[in-house]
């Protein structure tokens, strides 16, 4: 995956959500599948949510529309997904958890761990680096723009409004650099730690987590203290994507434990 930035400039960082090694070849759809039920059991997408419409979701996911119709549908008929047709209508996520979830969740992370492993260690050295840079460089308008997306996601109620204030907020820290790259990096490694869907996990607590964590960081980013902006940054990362991920590694292996004993 390739993010440009403003001013013309990218960088290329991507894992590769292909599955390595020999294995049962599955079609675009059904990889599609596992990768949104992961997503919907990590709390990225929520049961009620409306998802985006077809052809910003696909290019979000960088997919084809026909690929994300497909696997839609699959969805739909597994009770994921409830699909509406007509002028008001769309997909909204029905259920967090069915009897294939483990299945098709192993087979989407187990695969890619190694993969994630690395990207997990890479994210934990850059986002802090990014944050701290950000307090020694920021201005009065990169402070203005990081609390103005900290207060959008305070007010943020749908799913998506707080995804897009997370984002935002999280480009201002980077765009505080004034190195154009690191706004590249910032975006792509959220693309790729949330398997193209741009959502981190979410709930209740993880929401007020979210919260106080977005003005302790950009308390310490106004108040120039590189170090603080840091550590936050890297608790941020660690307790709110990464966590969830090992717990949900260690769900679906119990839950396969289980099915084969």
């Amino acid at each position: 995956m390739r993010a440009r930035t403003s001013d013309g400039l990218s960088l290329n960082l991507s894992l590769d959500l292909a599955a390595p090694g020999p294995m049962k070849v599955k079609s675009a759809a059904e990889q599609l599948v596992d990768r949104l039920i992961t997503s919907i059991a990590l709390g990225a997408l929520l049961p009620g949510q409306k998802l985006p419409p077809e052809r910003e979701f696909a290019s979000r996911l960088n997919v084809s529309r026909t690929t994300l119709r497909d696997a839609l549908h699959q969805l739909e008929s597994l009770g994921y997904v409830s699909i509406t047709r007509g002028r008001s209508g769309g997909v909204r996520v029905h259920s967090t958890w069915g009897p294939e979830s483990g299945s098709h969740i192993r087979s989407m992370l187990l695969p890619r761990w190694q993969h994630l492993t690395w990207l997990f260690d890479l994210t934990r050295t850059l986002l802090p680096a990014i944050a701290g840079l950000a307090a020694e460089r920021r201005a009065d308008e990169h402070i203005r723009k990081i609390w103005a997306a900290a207060e959008a996601y305070t007010k943020a109620e749908e799913r998506d409004h707080m995804r897009a204030a997370d984002h935002a907020l999280h480009s201002a820290v980077a765009e505080a650099t004034g190195n154009p790259y690191y706004v590249s990096i910032d975006s792509q490694l959220r693309i790729q730690l949330t398997f193209g869907t741009d959502s981190l996990p979410y709930d209740a607590e993880i929401r007020q987590r979210a919260l106080d964590d977005h003005r302790d960081i950009a308390a310490a980013i106004e108040a120039g203290d590189s170090a603080r902006a840091a550590e936050l940054t890297k608790h941020h990362f660690v307790d709110l994507a990464e966590k969830p991920m090992l717990r949900l590694r260690q769900r679906v292996e119990a839950a396969g434990a289980g099915e084969s004993g």
